[in-house]
């Protein structure tokens, strides 16, 4: 009923002050030029004009034998059915056409009308949105297809993800997409403002903005739409209050405003229910009870809820049509001219008139209705079991299309509806239902207090089984959401209430502790759990807990390094079993444990196709933010951070399609790496709103962390940096009990190699404080190592760059006593770990570092070798603090004589004190000079000598013979 493209009526008057706009939309759109495959999305306030100028675009394009479909987003909020647009759209075609496509795309079922698809069992995300494609590229087959869809503002999330993938596809025919939205109505928070952003990268996507009519172009405006030559005066008043907005152009004139003399209304509202003071009591009845209808109510109801005999209902028609409220669409519908108008009408009603008309819409409805638009009705006219039934099927209706965005509000709103749930209504199952919905779209914290809250509530005489179902429930939450802690506390209870029988529910508290066991690294226990769980789940034919067990027990097995080929073959056959039927959970599961394999053994390139496959699996499932869906991303950004792909890793964290608040946090720290990298410091200050997020998630914390030691280092404040590591330290004792954790070695390098990094600025105190710090991080470095067994390449490298870094620490400072080929090996030792993992930028850094070692002991060939090598990469990346390290490190022609270095008198006492190890004061004091003196002078003498630090042009200073004996 509230299609406002769908009748194929021409526009009655001439467009006004849009012909650029109509020009450059029938060019992307393919009507004047056929050969464009662009996407347009077309934005502007509301009543600027963007119905009108799509109407007139589409009487364009079946003029020129184009195809159109249309289809609307409507403002339904918690009642919105899943990807309403496309199935609009599609109920454009005739009867034929329908049944055709039912026949070769089965997955489009839910999207197209009975009789032409008969319900079934519900499919998967991914069929449906690929089927949409495929479809539309088969109605191209013979003529274009011009596909509008309106009111994106209004869009659910499952249509926003489906508008999402049509926009990326390269289409084989002539499909041409048109997206229209209220750009008045995105507020800071919109979901679609952030998916707008995302849309327009995709390639052939086009924004096009339309602005407020120019003044003269509303006088033009005025003059088509006024029933009669209007006075300059009345031209003005209209041109004045209108703003440039062509509805309230149309309303002014429609409501007889165009007198400056009269009072304009408040508010739009007013503006809008004026005109409605003209209409006769009938025709009032039929507009009120329309403003409250979804579009899928059907006209038949509409009458019905009006309450008018036959012969009112059409004269209220004429009327309602005559006053320019209603028009004509289609053969049997009536809708509002504007939406604005059916807006204010609704606000308008009283409560008690409010509740009588959704009473009469529920009577009304056939018993195919959509279960949301029955539920609204039933819950507005105060009917609570209806409403509760109703609710209840529309979560799940959306759940079969992965709409679990709305699956989730449903079962939330049936919660609240519970008292008047029928008899025999399992509450526990339905607030489990709503956590997992909450938890698939990526909302852990809100399904966690849902459980938390009910388990809370329950009395204590209530069956074991009830607790004992919540206690799962929350430890799979907790397990999904990294708490560890608290995982382990749910298993154990779950263990001491549910007995010890083959049952499903005991299945899966063996199959919930097997996993928490095997993360808390107790393998022995754990695999006693998931033999358990594995028995029990084969006894009582449980699928779910068979999956659930053996990828743990397969994870168990990767663990302990025993063929790794016949692990690798295990993890694939657990996720195509998953796939076939059709265990979401289990598939991605069983991909990112895979995944991990490959990574923790440092074959990155299967690991990335792991995550990726992953990745796109959890798109196409509904499950990006679901548990496993989630790590293809974060980890896909992180090994292409490590390839030295450090675009596709910005690319691959910045989502801005309605990511929680929590993912967006964790993918935030993960691209802090490549700022990081580059120096950019300003990236400090932008992360503080979301750190205290990261505490959810090892993986964020560590990596974030990571980057925040590199930015405080690149930014002189090595205290900061100590600080980060300390808190993570701390943060992983307290919350997850573990102060010997892998990536401490890790974080140990990276402090480290920025306390070496920044010594030879540094006085002999300073200095001398930074090594006495050594010990303590290089004893938590071999600690982790002991504790981390078998240790990976990965964890190799950084291991050996922990140990590098603290002898170029030491090599580096006042009273350093490292040997320079020792150094040298080491460097060496950790270059070839990076190589090996085809870590390009750790792999120049340790480059660099060696090369520095080697240019001040002579090898000056290799050493400029080593440094060109990383120079290329560092400027590829733009890692700019790299370069700056490399600059120090330019190559030199070797120098015999102490007359090729051009020092001053006083450089070269100074000097002669620099290599016995005094600090600058006391160089100052001995040669009776000031301080700031003394450190010009060695500043010159590193310029002059090339040296990166005190030590270092001591030892070239020694090699050419610059020292006295």
């Amino acid at each position: 009923m509230m299609d406002a493209m769908g009748n194929h009526r021409a526009p009655s008057t001439r467009l006004v002050g849009r012909d650029d706009e109509l020009y450059q939309l029938l060019g992307l759109a393919g009507v004047t030029a056929p050969e464009a495959r662009d996407v347009v999305l077309l934005g502007g306030d509301a009543g600027i004009g963007k119905t009108r100028l799509l109407r007139e675009l589409s009487a364009s394009a079946r003029t020129a034998g184009h195809r159109v479909m249309a289809g609307h987003c409507l403002d339904l909020g918690d009642s919105a059915l899943p990807y309403q647009p496309f199935a609009e759209a599609f109920s454009s075609l005739s009867d034929d056409e329908r049944d055709v496509l039912a026949e070769r795309f089965p997955a489009l079922g839910p999207l197209l009308p009975w009789p032409s698809a008969a319900p079934g069992p519900g499919v998967e995300r991914a069929e449906l949105f690929a089927s949409v494609v495929a479809a539309l590229d088969s109605l191209s087959a013979d003529r274009p297809v011009l596909l509008v869809i309106e009111d994106a503002h209004w869009a659910d999330a499952s249509t926003r993800h489906l508008i999402r993938y049509v926009l990326a596809q390269g289409f084989t025919g002539a499909v041409h997409v048109v997206v229209s939205y209220r750009a008045d109505d995105l507020h800071r928070r919109h979901p679609l403002r952030e998916a707008l952003a995302e849309w327009v990268r995709l390639p052939r996507v086009r924004r096009l903005e339309l602005e407020p009519l120019a003044d003269a172009d509303v006088v033009d405006l005025a003059r088509v739409r006024a029933e009669h030559e209007l006075p300059a005066e009345a031209l003005r008043a209209v041109v004045q209050r209108a703003g440039g907005n062509a509805f309230f152009v149309e309303e002014l004139l429609d409501a007889g405003l165009d007198d400056h003399r009269s009072s304009l209304p408040e508010t739009l509202s007013d503006l809008l229910l004026v005109r409605l003071d003209r209409l006769d009591e009938p025709a009032r009845r039929l507009v009120r009870a329309a403003s409250v209808t979804d579009g899928r109510e059907g006209f038949a109801a509409l009458a019905a809820a009006a309450g008018l005999s036959d012969d009112e209902l059409d004269a209220a028609l004429v009327t309602a049509v005559d006053h320019k409220v209603l028009r004509r669409s289609g053969s049997d519908d009536y809708v509002f001219r504007h939406a604005l108008l059916g807006e204010a009408l609704r606000d308008d009603l009283l409560p008690g008139e409010r509740r009588r008309i959704h009473a009469a819409f529920l009577a009304a409805l056939d018993d195919d209705a959509p279960p949301a638009t029955v539920a609204r009705h039933a819950l507005a006219a105060g009917q609570r079991e209806t409403a509760f039934t109703a609710t209840v099927r529309a979560a799940e209706a959306a759940g079969l299309v992965a709409g679990y965005d709305e699956a989730a509000q449903h079962y939330e709103r049936a919660i609240e509806l519970v008292d008047a749930a029928p008899p025999g209504t399992d509450e526990i199952d339905l607030v489990i239902d709503a956590a997992n919905a909450l938890v698939t779209s990526g909302q852990l914290m809100r399904a966690l207090g849902l459980l938390r809250d009910h388990l809370s509530g329950l009395a204590t005489d209530v069956h074991r089984d009830c607790h004992g179902r919540l206690l799962v429930a929350i430890g799979n939450t907790c397990y999904f959401a990294n708490l560890d802690a608290e995982a382990e506390q749910a298993s154990v209870q779950a263990a001491e209430v549910v007995p010890d029988e083959p049952t499903v529910l005991r299945g899966e508290v063996a199959a919930l502790r097997a996993r928490v066991l095997a993360n808390r690294r107790r393998d022995r226990e754990a695999a006693q759990w998931g033999e358990r769980a594995l028995q029990i789940g084969e006894t009582v034919e449980a699928q779910s807990v068979i999956f659930d067990a053996k990828a743990t027990v397969t994870r168990l097995t990767a663990r302990s390094g025993d063929d790794p080929g016949q692990t690798m073959t295990a993890f694939r056959e657990l996720v195509d079993a998953s796939r076939a039927s059709g265990h979401v959970l289990g598939e991605l599961r069983g991909l990112n444990q895979m995944a991990f394999v490959h990574f923790n053994a440092g074959e990155l390139d299967a690991a990335a196709a792991a995550f990726d496959e992953g990745m796109r699996r959890a798109a196409q499932t509904g499950w990006s933010w679901g548990p496993y869906g989630f790590d293809g991303r974060f980890f896909g950004a992180l090994i292409a951070y490590m390839r030295g792909r450090w675009h596709e890793a910005l690319q691959l964290c910045d989502v801005r399609d309605g990511a929680p608040p929590e993912f967006e946090a964790y993918l935030t720290a993960v691209s802090l790496l490549v700022p990081a990298g580059r120096g950019d410091t300003a990236q400090i200050e932008r992360t503080l709103p979301q750190r205290a997020l990261w505490r959810h998630d090892q993986a964020s914390a560590i990596h974030g962390t990571s980057a925040l030691i590199e930015l405080a280092g690149v930014a002189g404040d090595l205290a900061a940096a100590r600080r980060h590591h300390d808190d993570l330290v701390d943060l992983h004792v307290r919350s997850w009990d573990d102060t010997d954790f892998a990536a401490r070695i890790r974080l140990a390098a990276l402090l480290i190699g920025q306390y070496a990094t920044a010594a030879p600025g540094l006085d002999r105190a300073a200095q001398h404080d930074l090594v006495q710090q050594l010990p303590g991080l290089v004893d938590g470095v071999e600690r982790a190592v002991a504790a981390t067994q078998p240790l990976g390449p990965e964890g190799q490298a950084w291991h050996r760059r922990a140990l590098a870094e603290a002898a170029r620490l030491t090599w580096l400072s006042s009273d350093g006593v490292t040997d320079a080929g020792e150094l040298a090996g080491l460097w060496r030792g950790a270059r070839d770990g990076f190589v090996g993992l085809d870590d390009p930028y750790e792999t120049a850094r340790c480059s660099a570092r060696l090369a520095a070692v080697l240019l001040t002991s002579g090898d000056e060939t290799e050493g400029a070798e080593l440094v060109a090598e990383a120079r290329e990469v560092a400027a590829r990346l733009g890692a700019r603090p790299l370069l700056a390290e490399l600059d120090r490190l330019s190559p030199r022609a070797p120098r015999a004589a102490r007359a090729d270095v051009d020092l001053t008198p006083r450089e070269r006492e100074v000097l002669q004190q620099v290599a016995t190890g005094l600090s600058n004061g006391e160089i100052g004091a001995r040669l009776f000079i000031s301080t700031k003196t003394v450190s010009v002078h060695v500043s010159n003498i590193l310029a002059k000598l090339g040296a990166a630090g005190r030590t270092e042009a001591a030892a070239i200073a020694r090699r050419r013979g610059l020292l006295d004996d």
